[in-house]
C-alpha cells in the first residue's frame, strides 16, 4: 500500500493530467510535421547569401527546440508512467525498496518514482555529469595559460583606464605630414 487517501491520488492524478495537457499543447503548437529543413524554418532559397553567424544562430534555435521537444517527450514518457503505475495500483511506492514515497515528494514530483533517500546519483545531481570521453581526453601542456591565469581578474578595475591610455588614444594620432598647429 502506497498510504495515500483517495483524495491525495485524485490531486496528484489531476497535476499528472494537466501537466500531460500542457506537453501535448505544446506539440500540438508545434506541429507534428517533424523535422524541417533550414530552408524550410528561414523561408530562404539559398544559404549562399547569407552571413556564417546568421546560419550559426539558425542552427542554435533548431538544436535549442529539438533539446526542448526531446525533454518535453522524456516528462511526458515519465507521466504516462505514473498514470500507468496509478490504474495497477504501484504508485506511490519506491521503484528500488518498494517502500511509500512521501506525499510532500509526490506533490513537488508527481512523477517521483524512488523515495528520496534512494534516488540515483544520476539523477540527484544531473548537473554533475560529465561525458566519457573527457576520461580520454589530453591535458594541456604544463605552462599553457598560466600567464593569464595569474593575471585573471586583475585588469577589470578602477585603473583600466589608466592600462590602456599607454597605447594612445584616436585624438593622440595626426595624420602622416599634417602639424597640429596647421588648419588643413
Amino acid at each position: 500500500m502506497n498510504g495515500l487517501s483517495e483524495e491525495q491520488l485524485a490531486r496528484l492524478k489531476e497535476s499528472l493530467l494537466a501537466e500531460r495537457h500542457d506537453i501535448d499543447r505544446h506539440f500540438l503548437m508545434e506541429g507534428e510535421d517533424g523535422p524541417t529543413t533550414l530552408t524550410d524554418d528561414t523561408g530562404e532559397l539559398s544559404s549562399y547569401d547569407n552571413h556564417p553567424a546568421d546560419l550559426g544562430t539558425e542552427t542554435f534555435e533548431r538544436e535549442r527546440d529539438a533539446a526542448i521537444d526531446d525533454r518535453f517527450a522524456e516528462r511526458r514518457e515519465e507521466i504516462e508512467r505514473a498514470l500507468s503505475k496509478m490504474e495497477d495500483g504501484t504508485y506511490g511506492l519506491c521503484e528500488i525498496s518498494g517502500e511509500p514515497i512521501g506525499y510532500e515528494r509526490l506533490e513537488a514530483l508527481p512523477a517521483a518514482r524512488y523515495a528520496i533517500e534512494h534516488v540515483p546519483a544520476e539523477e540527484q545531481a544531473p548537473g554533475l555529469y560529465r561525458p566519457v570521453e573527457e576520461e580520454v581526453m589530453t591535458r594541456p601542456p604544463t605552462g599553457a595559460g598560466e600567464h593569464r591565469q595569474r593575471q585573471a581578474g586583475r585588469f577589470d578595475d578602477a585603473d583600466a583606464w589608466k592600462s590602456v591610455e599607454e597605447y594612445g588614444n584616436a585624438s593622440d594620432t595626426q595624420p602622416t605630414g599634417v602639424s597640429a598647429d596647421s588648419d588643413n
